[in-house]
């Protein structure tokens, strides 16, 4: 008796000739499915009886015995030995003749038009850069280059060798859901739910870091959000006063959600005042524009009830402000802005070797070590 390998894969793929994703509006040269992801208990193949296998059956998965090719990661289905699972979340390929699933994708060149966007289900490393236009996600992410302009999105934990610079025009962006380290960060947002090390500068950012974040060098031009303490090494703002702002103390998830919701609320209310100018005076179902009217106003309440609900719970934790503080064992140029909770500090001289931290309602300025970033006693 003859027997058949069904597969539930591309048994031919090949990530070294990759064509772009046909779309309704044509195609898409980002979208060129680097890989093939599949997640633990997916089923990879079948073996069935050769004349059920459908017409014209490739000859190469004809089986004189129901035996599965099985590779590394593969296991045979306890209940249904004629299915072959995937044993862990990550890619499938053939490799000597065998169905293997392979937990660590590398990705032997830059993230490009050649590899176009990539999303595995585990964890990657790259080993080139991250260009304009392109976007990585993945579990914990490793990139031995640069990212460029590029999007980087880590559900764990992500490491960038060279750095992180935006590219004009384009969404720049590294997230990740656990640690963060980077050499720098250079006109690019930062979002982190773990602790940031940058280990030289962070130069016209924005960041929200929902731990503790720490720049060895210097920081300016940048928005720090952090919900822990910020650590600056040598310099904090710039001799040119270039806007630099902290703040400490609430979660910048939220914060961010709540910025999101106030630029909602805005452009809904001038659509609201157009809205009211032209069918204001009709009853809720009298023309197309109420009805429009109606629902922007109901919609425009909720997100109003929301934000105001966030606020809440930002106030019930500002108890966490009173452990937040920054700490700069260099120098903190005037014009920086400090927000620690609701207090609120505009830099007006030269400090060096301060901390900043909150005392009852205020923010105090502390002497501290160089060295040691230690608050000297009295």
């Amino acid at each position: 008796m003859a027997y058949y390998l069904r597969h539930y894969f591309n048994p031919h793929f090949n990530h070294l000739d990759l064509k772009p994703i046909k779309k309704k509006n044509g195609s898409d040269l980002y979208s060129l499915g680097y890989v093939q992801n599949v997640i633990n208990g997916q089923i990879l193949a079948e073996i069935v009886p050769l004349e059920k296998a459908g017409p014209n059956p490739e000859r190469r998965y004809i089986l004189e015995r129901p035996v599965f090719p099985a590779g590394a990661n593969t296991r045979v289905d306890s209940e249904h030995p004629n299915y072959l699972l995937s044993a862990v979340n990550g890619y499938v390929f053939y490799n000597e003749q065998k169905i293997t699933v392979k937990h660590l994708l590398n990705v032997r060149q830059d993230v490009s038009f050649q590899t176009g966007n990539i999303f595995f289900v585990n964890d990657m490393v790259v080993h080139g850069s991250v260009r304009a236009g392109f976007s990585v996600q993945g579990n914990n992410i490793r990139i031995k280059g640069l990212v460029e302009g590029g999007v980087v999105r880590a559900r764990g934990d992500l490491m960038v060798e060279v750095g992180a610079r935006g590219g004009a025009g384009q969404r720049c962006l590294i997230a990740a859901g656990g640690n963060v380290r980077v050499p720098f960060l250079e006109k690019m947002e930062l979002r982190c739910r773990g602790n940031a090390v940058i280990d030289k500068y962070c130069l016209y950012c924005t960041t929200y870091v929902a731990g503790n974040m720490a720049v060895r060098d210097q920081v300016y031009g940048s928005t720090i959000n952090a919900y822990g303490s910020l650590y600056v090494g040598r310099q904090i703002g710039n001799k040119a006063a270039v806007p630099t702002k902290v703040n400490l103390g609430y979660d910048p998830l939220t914060i961010q959600n709540l910025e999101k919701i106030d630029n909602i609320v805005s452009n809904l209310s001038q659509t609201i005042i157009h809205l009211k100018a032209i069918a204001g005076h009709l009853p809720p179902d009298a023309s197309d524009a109420s009805r429009k009217l109606a629902r922007l106003t109901q919609q425009r309440k909720q997100l109003i009830e929301r934000r105001n609900s966030l606020w809440e719970v930002l106030h019930l934790d500002e108890r966490i402000a009173h452990r937040c503080s920054l700490m700069v064992p260099g120098r903190v140029y005037p014009g920086v802005e400090i927000s620690i909770g609701r207090s609120f500090m505009l830099v007006e001289r030269v400090y060096e070797s301060v901390a900043f931290r909150l005392c009852y309602d205020d923010i105090i300025v502390e002497p501290i070590s160089p060295t040691t970033g230690m608050t000297k006693q009295a």
